[in-house]
């Protein structure tokens, strides 16, 4: 087992909204699991000059290396909220002004080569005077992944790399990456502060401060990344998605923590003070 804490430094915050809702779905309080693993699937692939085919390959791989996976605030809170955006629309259809089909975005009929709905985003605010910093716990089985015959290896200088979690708008700087290689493993009662799975394996036996609840495609069964195992598809549909405990900060002199009671294969692994919940390997 390898195990690496990440700290992330916003710019704003993100936008990465509620798949399947209407045109004006709301953002989540922090970037979701998966996303987290698609930046860092972007910048193993640039590091092995992976192309942007087999690169889709690369996130269904971390998927199944994956033991455990949590976030936590450092120093800010979230603030979720919806603006209007003026966006480009891609499609062909009959255009009433021009009374044919034609390919969306046309000169001919501006008026309906655009739209503006409101998005959702998610600004995270500092409770000091400090940049917004959220960290992740990461936990794999081991420090390799195989794509086809090659071996890719996991390391921090890929973590180091990743510049965005959302969105193109979504900007980030990795300001530590820990890499951990003796980890704790608990499987009776723990206290941890990052987000949890909850299953039927992880109890809440008492928590202290805000959290909240957010489903998010299941980051532990990304099996494929395609047309037919598409995981946006499985999680409006309702498949392969695992809701989630999301520590909410108010203040920097008391962090969330929750007492979780495992049960049947669920372990936390810890580091010092810092416990992800995730299964046996």
């Amino acid at each position: 087992m390898i195990g690496f804490i990440i700290d992330t430094e916003f710019v704003w915050g993100f936008q990465a909204r509620v798949a399947g809702l209407s045109r004006t779905s709301p953002s989540f309080y922090y970037p979701p699991p998966t996303t987290f693993l698609g930046a860092l699937a972007e910048a193993i692939a640039k590091a092995e000059k992976v192309g942007e085919e087999r690169g889709k390959e690369i996130i269904p791989k971390l998927s199944e290396n994956l033991l455990a996976i949590g976030v936590r605030p450092v120093n800010c809170v979230p603030v979720k909220y919806e603006d209007i955006n003026r966006v480009i629309m891609i499609s062909k259809k009959t255009s009433k002004r021009l009374g044919r089909n034609v390919l969306f975005p046309h000169p001919g009929d501006l008026e309906a080569s655009f739209d503006s709905p409101a998005r959702g985003k998610t600004i995270l605010s500092s409770l000091n005077d400090d940049p917004p910093i959220i960290r992740w716990f990461l936990v794999f089985k081991d420090n390799t992944i195989r794509l086809d015959r090659e071996r890719l290896l996991l390391g921090e200088e890929q973590f180091w790399k990743i510049h965005r979690l959302g969105s193109k708008e979504s900007r980030v700087s990795v300001i530590n990456v820990l890499r951990v290689s003796e980890l704790d493993v608990k499987s009776d009662d723990v206290v941890t502060g990052y987000s949890f799975p909850i299953t039927m394996s992880i109890s809440i036996v008492d928590s202290r401060g805000r959290w909240e609840y957010e489903v998010y495609v299941n980051p532990f069964d990304v099996k494929r990344y395609d047309e037919r195992e598409n995981p946006v598809t499985n999680y409006i549909a309702g498949r392969k998605a695992l809701p989630f405990k999301i520590p909410i900060l108010l203040t920097t002199l008391r962090q969330p923590v929750c007492r979780i009671k495992l049960a049947k294969g669920a372990i936390a692994y810890g580091f010092k003070n810092e416990v992800v919940m995730g299964w046996a390997g």
